[in-house]
């Protein structure tokens, strides 16, 4: 088939022509405003013409049928739903219609907050850190344990100092520099480590004693102690983290559910944590 189409993929005046036939009979959707958390029902009745094209619909970015009922649950923001009519002709871009538009709204008025101080996660997580770094055959937690500080935009900072028992050498230190970030949103608990760093630091009596040779060791101790600080972190240290902070969010939200006269089912819309406003809990009802 011969496409008049320029390399930016501008639809033929054919294509134009066969998605303007596109007849919408009915589309609602309902209701249209709900509680974070909420399901609305879609409804449409579409004519597609015959023409040489192959036309489909497109529904919320879902492909579906010229008529049917489809229901959506949203989360904590308001959308758009649109009807669209496609035409997807490859190698080229497919040219569309779209053929109504409804938005549905979600009113948080029901939304309460659980504000804690940024110590409900440091201190547990220090606790933690303080007993898994404390049973070690070959290493020891400096006196003080574990620094863990709370800091912007989810951000926790965390440096285990640890003195290495090196069999048949002098002792080394140990700081292991580790970063979380803590997020919540629709339910969920997201706590990521972008930063896993740990530093092999010999004395200098060890150089000396060694001709030098001491650096090229800790070097090595250092990409061995990467490899599995960042398999304990990713298996032992983040569920740990995760579990932790939704338990105080389940503890939450079951307390809104009982002192809530119609006993909703209460979700969390959104955490936040910080070291200025600690961390916030955000429990709306279903």
């Amino acid at each position: 088939m011969t496409d008049s189409r320029s390399a930016v993929g501008i639809p033929t005046q054919a294509e134009k022509d066969a998605l303007k036939q596109v007849r919408v009979n009915s589309f609602s959707v309902v209701p249209t405003t709900v509680a974070p958390f909420g399901t609305v029902t879609a409804t449409w009745d579409v004519t597609i013409p015959d023409t040489a094209f192959d036309i489909a619909l497109i529904l919320h970015n879902q492909p579906v049928g010229g008529t049917g009922t489809k229901t959506f649950r949203l989360a904590t923001q308001s959308e758009s739903f649109a009807l669209s009519a496609v035409i997807n002709d490859p190698p080229l871009p497919f040219a569309s219609r779209m053929l109504k538009t409804i938005r549905v709204g979600v009113n948080s008025a029901g939304c309460q907050d659980q504000p804690l101080p940024a110590s409900a996660v440091t201190v547990p997580l220090k606790e933690t850190l303080d007993s898994v770094f404390s049973s070690g055959d070959n290493f020891t937690l400096k006196d003080g344990g574990s620094d863990v500080t709370a800091g912007d935009d989810g951000l926790v900072d965390i440096h285990v100092p640890l003195t290495i028992d090196v069999p048949d050498w002098f002792d080394a230190d140990m700081d292991i520099h580790i970063q979380l970030t803590i997020t919540g949103a629709d339910g969920h608990v997201f706590v990521a480590v972008p930063v896993v760093d740990p530093q092999v630091n010999f004395s200098l009596l060890s150089n000396l004693a060694s001709l030098g040779c001491t650096d090229a060791i800790g070097s090595g101790m250092t990409k061995m102690a990467y490899a599995f600080l960042e398999r304990m972190v990713d298996a032992e240290l983040r569920p740990v983290v995760e579990q932790r902070i939704l338990d105080q969010v389940n503890s939450f939200l079951t307390t809104l559910q009982n002192n809530d006269p119609q006993k909703r089912t209460f979700v969390m819309s959104m955490l936040i944590f910080s070291a200025a406003r600690g961390l916030i809990i955000t429990g709306c009802p279903q």
